[in-house]
């Protein structure tokens, strides 16, 4: 059986796609969802990186803006229409990017 809260973090276009992924019990924090895309930079080479870095730096205020999480599905893609590349966020289960607050909460909520 798949976790109940789970999806993905991608670079893509000119012949990559690299991803990192999450599939877990608990909704996803912020925090956890930014050391995400840090590990999918990690996963680029440097000329992969420079051309994603203005969408890398999108996706980081997409999450660290969000309030109260987003729940699946949600997929939102920033986009570099000159290069053909992209950062995709898929949210294919639950909720992603609560904060750690709202994530004691509905852990609480749920199993009190």
């Amino acid at each position: 059986m798949s976790k109940p809260h789970r999806g993905r973090i991608q670079a893509q276009g000119k012949d990559l796609e690299k991803s990192v992924s999450w599939a877990q019990d608990e909704p996803l924090s912020k925090e956890d969802a930014l050391n995400l895309l840090d590990k999918l930079k990690k996963l680029l080479t440097s000329k992969e990186l420079k051309a994603r870095d203005k969408q890398i730096q999108q996706a980081k205020r997409y999450i660290e803006n969000v309030n109260g999480g987003v729940d699946a599905i949600k997929k939102k893609a920033f986009v570099n229409v000159k290069e053909k590349t992209r950062i995709d966020i898929e949210i294919l289960g639950g909720t992603a990017f609560v904060t750690i607050f709202l994530m004691a909460v509905l852990l609480w909520y749920f199993y009190s």
